[in-house]
């Protein structure tokens, strides 16, 4: 593994950590638009991909208290991942969520099942005309988001980065990364073997334990 001394893990959380995309099945839900549209557009570069979640989450006319319930029915933890929890905690490895989405509903989901774990993710806030929206800010101006800036951030510092997602956006962040995981199916493995980007296809968290084990072994 290429790299620096130091080891840190990214993962996207909806459709990644939980097994469906909370925001999505929100805007299912609560949407007054067509907010599939907007991903459209995202996808031909018409718009940002904060711009496209800034849009559709603009749309969501429900309380956050709504929202959490509905979603609460349908998510569940991916397999193997408070497994990760625990070991990236026992050996000091660092391990963020970094998610375009919810970050009420990632909080909540979180605390449900005692968790404590960095995150990085818009803030979202209720407002008269749907969800209001902060990102993170972004250090390069040549990323397509605050995701794979991130991964350009810890690797410009000496890291050596493992991503883990299912997106589009999360397609450009894998390409950043050291070491790429993509859900078995998604958006993320179908451009990754599109375009011949090195990754390992994955329906639980283990590979990803594995994986940081032999960054472990490799940077001692």
């Amino acid at each position: 593994m290429q790299g620096g001394k130091t080891c840190t893990v990214l993962s996207d959380f909806d459709g990644t950590i939980v097994n469906i995309d909370t925001g999505a099945f929100a805007l299912e839900k609560f949407a007054s638009g067509d907010w599939r549209a907007l991903n459209q557009q995202m996808f031909k570069r018409e718009i940002t991909f904060e711009e496209c979640i800034r849009k559709q989450f603009g749309m969501i006319n429900a309380t956050i208290e709504e929202i959490v319930k509905a979603i609460d029915g349908a998510a569940s933890l991916r397999p193997h991942f408070v497994d990760l929890v625990d070991y990236c905690k026992s050996k000091r490895v660092q391990l963020i969520i970094v998610s375009g989405g919810l970050d009420f509903y990632i909080r909540h989901f979180l605390h449900k099942h005692g968790l404590k774990i960095e995150m990085r993710a818009p803030k979202c806030e209720p407002t008269a005309n749907g969800l209001s929206l902060k990102f993170p800010p972004i250090s390069d101006l040549s990323s397509f988001s605050f995701k794979d800036d991130l991964v350009r951030q810890y690797r410009r510092q000496g890291h050596t980065v493992l991503y883990v997602g299912d997106g589009y956006a999360d397609y450009y962040a894998l390409r950043q990364a050291n070491v790429r995981f993509a859900l078995a199916g998604s958006t993320s493995a179908k451009l990754c073997s599109r375009d011949g980007v090195n990754f390992q296809e994955i329906s639980d968290f283990l590979p990803v334990i594995r994986a940081v084990q032999r960054a472990e072994i490799e940077l001692t």
